[in-house]
């Protein structure tokens, strides 16, 4: 059975999965972390390498050059979020943003990117919808509502409520990003960051929302 490694982030800002400019405070991209569920780091936008894939590309594919494929970031860089998936029967090579990726066959890790599809529009918070895909959606920052577990939290937890549980938001809101996991066996409860959750035993699916 498929099984997708599941990582998720915060994005500071709702324009898209990228970090607006080359943030000094990040670490200048390399390859992406072996056995890492996540790689947060900066882009010049010039960088050149090898990519296989259209997403997911194979992990030791280079991160910026993959990134301008999909449009997370262009030639004049910026700070990516890239997550990491298991490993694909086959990655097709295509061309986007003026860059050319290579196809390859079976290989046994791969990262993607949250989406670059937000906008100003991104929608406000509610259920998790489930499935692989990231999703994305705006919090205001005094949602309510019920939590359980630490991180990962039960799929049917509070996503808002959850992201400041987490320190991915504060009460000024945010746009998060969440993943889907597999379910745990117990969900424990802690208090951080001024919320409270809740405790529970062994639950199907779990959400993964990333700190800052």
């Amino acid at each position: 059975m498929k099984h997708l490694i599941f990582a998720a982030f915060a994005l500071i800002a709702s324009s898209g999965a990228a970090l607006s400019g080359t943030d000094a405070s990040l670490p200048q991209c390399s390859g992406f972390p072996s056995g890492g569920d996540g790689l947060e780091c900066s882009c010049t936008g010039a960088e050149s390498g090898s990519v296989w894939g259209s997403g997911p590309y194979t992990s030791d594919s280079n991160v910026c050059v993959a990134a301008r494929h999909a449009g997370v970031i262009d030639a004049s860089g910026g700070g990516v979020l890239a997550y990491a998936v298991d490993g694909q029967s086959a990655y097709p090579g295509s061309e986007q943003n003026g860059v050319t990726t290579s196809t390859w066959g079976s290989y046994g890790s791969s990262f993607d990117f949250a989406s670059a599809t937000a906008s100003a529009n991104v929608q406000a918070c509610a259920a998790f919808p489930g499935g692989d895909d990231a999703y994305m959606c705006s919090c205001n920052g005094d949602e309510s509502g019920s939590v359980w577990g630490s991180g990962p939290y039960t799929s049917d937890s509070n996503l808002c409520v959850a992201a400041r549980h987490g320190g991915v938001i504060d009460a000024s809101g945010g746009t998060i990003t969440v993943r889907g996991a597999d379910g745990m066996e117990a969900y424990p409860s802690s208090t951080q960051n001024g919320v409270t959750t809740s405790s529970w035993g062994s639950y199907g699916t779990s959400v993964v929302i990333g700190l800052k």
